[in-house]
């Protein structure tokens, strides 16, 4: 009897660890694509769509779906920032929860923009 009353309690404590281990990896990710991406960045900074495939060849499927998976290039106060934007899945991972997880990392520039004069 008192077996049958703890047990969705502990469905429960197991789903909400599951939900917590799904963060950890979002949040993995999320920080190795937007360092690809920053990486990518620095070399070739006009090329948007390069910087976009290779953040996204670095992360996991269903994690780099195209609708899951945002790469873009900030500039703020003075620095280039690439930053990567993943969804957060609900329970399972290819479904899409209402929480973002947000990466960034510095590019350091090895190569100026084409449109940047010094």
């Amino acid at each position: 009897m008192e077996f049958a009353a703890v047990v969705p309690f502990l469905m429960l404590a197991l789903a909400l660890v599951w939900q917590v281990l799904l963060l950890g990896i979002t949040s993995m990710y999320a920080s190795h694509g937007a360092a690809e991406a920053a990486r990518q960045a620095a070399v070739t900074p006009d090329d948007l769509e390069r910087i976009d495939a290779e953040a996204r060849r670095r992360v996991q499927s269903p994690w780099n779906g195209e609708d899951v998976l945002t790469v873009a290039v900030v500039e703020r106060d003075g620095a280039r920032y690439a930053q990567v934007t993943m969804a957060m899945p609900v329970f399972l991972p290819g479904t899409d929860g209402p929480w973002d997880i947000t990466a960034e990392s510095q590019v350091v520039t090895e190569v100026e923009p084409m449109g940047v004069t010094p």
